[in-house]
């Protein structure tokens, strides 16, 4: 079995080493080092928005950083049980992934995302619905009629990595042993997609990567992508900015727990 696993490490260090990024540690202590320097400039920043406060509680909470400060923050910004921003739903349902990671969700807040569903959906959007079924799923609240609007509706217009990435990620929170077959399906078109290890954007190769993770794909896949993430962060320690950063400190984590444990 030892054997086995050294081998896939050795063909996964290979696929690694054609693409960008190879001279990369893809390891447990490259990948630590990575995220200490990504932590530290994250430390550093003052983050005003609601979407750019939740990303930077759930990296911090991942990596067991204190995050208390932030997490005060957020609640504050809060109105009658959700954030009142240009995309309610969509910020709210951050947040409370956010504060769920850290155990401080409040019911109304699953109450309010909960109530906006129409129609089977929210917003009629696909975004708003993925993140709206990922916010419910991170507290064991099924919800089937969601996630057969994303099943049925899912077309041509849709695919795109991010969209296809959040949607992925959706259903494999939600009931990954009904959606499997069009899990699998999708996270391999992703794969066809991926030029030198990315999806040209950082945030929006973290959103693959962190949905080829969550669907089962293994580690053989994955590590060309950690390489090319590496090699993306910047002397400062940064993946440029906030998003792009916690969403990285947030995919190494989640590589680190999946591959580095053992478990499949």
């Amino acid at each position: 079995m030892e054997q086995q696993i050294n081998t896939d490490k050795r063909k996964s260090n290979c696929l690694a080493n054609d693409l960008k990024g190879a001279d990369f540690q893809v390891d447990a202590i490259g990948i630590g080092i990575a995220a200490s320097r990504g932590l530290a400039w994250l430390k550093e920043q003052e983050p005003e928005t609601v979407k750019d406060i939740s990303r930077s509680i759930q990296a911090l909470s991942l990596w067991d950083e204190p995050a208390s400060i932030l997490i005060e923050k957020l609640i504050s910004m809060r109105i009658d049980g959700y954030w009142e921003t240009e995309t309610p739903i969509n910020d709210t349902a951050r947040a409370c992934i956010a504060l769920s990671g850290c155990r401080q969700i409040q019911t109304e807040i699953l109450q309010w995302i909960q109530k906006e569903q129409k129609n089977d959906n929210w917003n009629n959007s696909e975004i708003d619905s993925s993140y709206a079924l990922i916010s419910l799923a991170d507290r064991g609240i099924k919800n089937e009629t969601g996630c057969q609007w994303l099943f049925r509706n899912y077309g041509k217009e849709w695919e795109h990595p991010g969209t296809t990435s959040l949607i992925i990620t959706a259903l494999s929170k939600q009931d990954k042993t009904r959606y499997g077959d069009f899990i699998k399906g999708r996270a391999n078109w992703l794969i066809s997609k991926r030029e030198d290890g990315g999806w040209k954007y950082i945030a929006t190769s973290n959103l693959v990567i962190q949905a080829l993770i969550l669907s089962g794909i293994g580690e053989q896949e994955i590590t060309p992508s950690i390489a090319w993430l590496l090699g993306k962060q910047e002397d400062n320690g940064s993946w440029k900015d906030i998003i792009s950063t916690t969403l990285s400190l947030i995919s190494l984590k989640m590589y680190l727990d999946k591959f580095n444990s053992g478990s499949e």
